[in-house]
């Protein structure tokens, strides 16, 4: 008897540590949020624009850029939601603008200010988004001419987050 006053005290135990353990809060996850291990951090999983754009990325022909780095900002873009029209020539970028309705214009400095200048007419002018070379960065023209510009060779996640910015305040 005694043994089975004790087998019977021993699942008892057992049923009440249990039951106590399921009250227990499991560990929940905040909305965005995702484990990690520890001194690991947490791998880019790719983004999702909250507002897609209609971008057009005027690149002009003496870009310094690779063409394995443009193909890569191309193809995170697109992956993010935006809509591209890429041209590489004058003609090509008088006929999108003119065809289309784009949120966002990438271009080089240099050609920044035709581009304002054919866009300034237009109802609906696009915001423009320059892309300056690293050696004028600092420039305080550059600073007083634009109030969003990227510098050459800029990671995607500036890109989309300059993009998201512009469409989001209407900075122009």
């Amino acid at each position: 008897m005694k043994s089975i006053d004790s087998m019977h005290s021993y699942l008892l135990g057992a049923f009440v540590l249990s039951s106590a353990l399921a009250l227990l809060p499991a560990p929940s996850l905040a909305c965005g949020e995702g484990a990690f291990n520890t001194g690991k951090g947490l791998a880019y999983q790719g983004y999702l624009a909250p507002r897609p754009a209609t971008v057009l990325i005027y690149s002009a022909p003496g870009s310094t850029t690779s063409s394995a780095d443009r193909d890569a900002l191309y193809a995170g873009l697109k992956k993010a939601g935006h809509t591209l029209t890429v041209v590489s020539d004058a003609d090509g970028l008088t006929s999108a603008l003119h065809d289309h309705h784009f949120d966002v214009v990438i271009t080089s400095l240099d050609t920044a200010d035709a581009l304002n200048a054919a866009t300034a007419s237009a109802a609906d002018k696009p915001h423009l988004l320059p892309v300056a070379a690293r050696s004028e960065r600092d420039s305080p023209e550059l600073h007083s001419r634009y109030k969003e510009f990227l510098v050459d060779g800029a990671s995607l996640g500036l890109y989309l987050k300059t993009i998201n910015s512009m469409v989001a305040t209407n900075v122009r």
